[in-house]
């Protein structure tokens, strides 16, 4: 009975580091964190599944993808990243969250290098308590903390709505650049 248990046991610990492990390709000879610590931003990236390709120099990421770096978190259903440019790839429910700042797509594409994200899809936007905003797609600047959007814009803010179809936004002012 007692090695029953202890059977499961080692089972559900090495199920549980199954998504540890994923994230680490064997035999390729690259890992992701190993590759992404290379930079100054040292990115430490999470996923289901990852495998890298030494044709494109990219890392696909599966399942329960996860990006931290610096205060803000990507996460999405799948990924491609450049280790050496830190250039994201990611749809399928891709978020950055920064603090209490939310910001959505269906998909998108970031330079961390560049401080910039670019999200596509049928819902960009940027929530935190008190606002709301969504577009056709979005561009995020998380060190000038401007968010901008083209396409049909709503914006709803101290219980009034607005519509544009562009709009700039100092999240910092919390008002629209003027």
């Amino acid at each position: 009975m007692n090695y029953i248990r202890i059977s499961l046991l080692m089972l559900i610990f090495l199920l549980s580091m199954l998504p540890v492990c994923a994230a680490s390709p064997l035999g390729s000879g690259n890992t992701i964190n190993a590759d992404m610590a290379k930079s100054k931003y040292k990115p430490v990236v999470s996923a289901d599944h990852s495998n890298y390709s030494e044709e494109t120099g990219l890392y696909t990421l599966t399942g329960n993808v996860c990006i931290q770096c610096q205060d803000f978190t990507i996460t999405a259903d799948t990924a491609k990243v450049n280790a050496n440019t830190l250039q994201v790839w990611a749809d399928g429910h891709a978020v950055i969250t920064e603090g209490e700042l939310r910001f959505t797509g269906d998909v998108l594409y970031t330079e961390i290098t560049e401080s910039t994200a670019w999200f596509f899809g049928t819902r960009c936007g940027v929530e935190r308590p008190g606002l709301v905003i969504h577009g056709d797609n979005m561009r995020y600047n998380w060190q000038t903390h401007i968010v901008v959007f083209d396409g049909h814009v709503l914006w709803m803010q101290k219980g009034k709505n607005h519509t544009a179809s562009h709009l700039e936004f100092d999240l910092d002012k919390n008002d629209i650049v003027r």
